[in-house]
């Protein structure tokens, strides 16, 4: 027994001498010297061996947007990097950025691990932005049983005159969530307590940024709106898969609470043409769309548009009252929302299937569908069977615009 422990012990001894020995000899070989990284040659970071890119433009006040939570697939934190510090692109790059991008020193912050000195290029308008801001929650209201509105109000001196398409990335502070405190509406308490989402608990030590599509209609100046999806786990998995954090502090919000934004940020815009507009959503990617086709209704001329909107029931199908009215409004707006699975109870008579099928049906009989101008946005397997779709329809991609990020 007596040797028994002894043997433990020396082994013991000599695992930690050799973890300081490899420590020590890091400190020298691999001095933690500080790092300059230099944006748009018109402001320095410090930054340390090791840092991730994005962390270090996050913490300089550069709200490069993030989506995935660094884990390189939503690839909207494209920048370009030059030096030799930022080393080459990951795998997980390789999967995102096209072989033009990799020649042009396209990186992912959320990937790229500083090594030395570099430099990084953004758009103007990100570093323009500047660091976050407070506004403050004015209304709070389920949509759907797992689609929040929130509406916020800006302060004075920032400007709400945003291009429909925009997002902003919202920061959820530390905090800690009990799904249970949730304020669910009569009409989604059944689809929660079948699910079993009272039950969940969300929560983060630090600060966590993620970005958001802005649903703002031109009436809604002043304020910033929102439609937030709950990331919740998927069904059997609520042990290994913890719920969005960000999306569940927003499902916790009330009227009064402050919320740090920054942005507006964004490129999926409406083109300035005379084509007609064909636009297709599911889940949140509704919230640019809405912000489009009220920006684009409300000017003069007769451009015409179409919003093809998949849901699966008729509870995650919202804001339809507000399109069929504007549909009654306008005789160059149409409306078709279409369910992949209504429920018994719905009694639902309008288009069943998935979005994609109901668009080929539709713009099949279309005189000249090649002609139109497409803007996509919602869940990935969406986007992937809607270009499916239209390069059935001889649409070529520059005429389509979508956006799959957050939906």
């Amino acid at each position: 027994m007596t040797e028994a422990l002894i043997g433990s012990l020396v082994i013991v001894v000599l695992v930690v001498g050799l973890t300081v020995g490899l420590l020590l000899l890091r400190s020298r070989l691999v001095p933690d010297t500080a790092l300059d990284v230099a944006v748009n040659d018109a402001l320095h970071l410090a930054a340390r061996r090791g840092d991730k890119l994005l962390g270090v433009l996050h913490g300089g006040g550069v709200m490069i947007p993030a989506a995935c939570g660094g884990s390189g697939t939503c690839g909207l934190c494209r920048v370009t990097v030059t030096g030799e510090g930022a080393g080459g692109p990951q795998a997980t790059e390789r999967g995102v950025l096209s072989a033009r991008e990799r020649r042009d020193h396209v990186r992912l912050a959320c990937q790229t691990t500083l090594r030395g000195d570099c430099a990084v290029s953004v758009p103007d308008d990100i570093l323009s932005a500047g660091g976050g801001f407070t506004g403050t929650v004015v209304s709070a209201r389920m949509l759907a049983p797992l689609i929040r509105e929130i509406v916020v109000r800006l302060p004075e001196d920032r400007s709400s005159e945003f291009l429909a398409g925009d997002f902003m990335q919202i920061t959820a502070p530390p905090y800690r969530l009990d799904f249970g405190s949730i304020d669910v509406p009569p009409e989604f308490r059944e689809a929660w307590e079948i699910s079993g989402w009272r039950g969940l608990r969300a929560g983060s030590e630090t600060e966590v940024t993620r970005a958001y599509s802005l649903a703002s209609r031109p009436e809604d100046e002043g304020h910033a709106v929102f439609n937030i999806r709950l990331a919740v786990p998927p069904p059997g998995r609520e042990d290994e898969v913890p719920p969005g954090v960000v999306s569940s502090w927003l499902f916790g919000v009330a009227p009064g609470d402050a919320v740090t934004l920054s942005g507006p940020f964004g490129e999926f815009h409406v083109q300035p043409t005379a084509r007609e507009m064909v636009y297709v959503g599911g889940g949140v990617g509704m919230a640019p769309l809405r912000a489009m086709i009220h920006q684009e209704l409300g000017k003069p001329g007769d451009r015409r548009i179409r919003y093809f909107y998949g849901a699966r029931s008729a509870a995650d199908l919202f804001y339809s009252d507000e399109f069929e009215a504007l549909a009654a409004a306008h005789a160059r707006f149409t409306w078709s929302p279409t369910l992949s699975e209504p429920a018994p109870g719905d009694r639902w008579t309008g288009k069943t299937g998935f979005i994609h099928q109901t668009l080929f049906d539709e713009m099949r009989a279309h005189p000249a569908p090649e002609e139109c101008e497409y803007y996509l946005c919602g869940p990935p397997v969406m986007i992937s069977a809607v270009l499916s779709t239209l390069a059935r329809l001889g649409v070529e991609r520059d005429l389509i615009f979508y956006d799959d990020f957050g939906a």
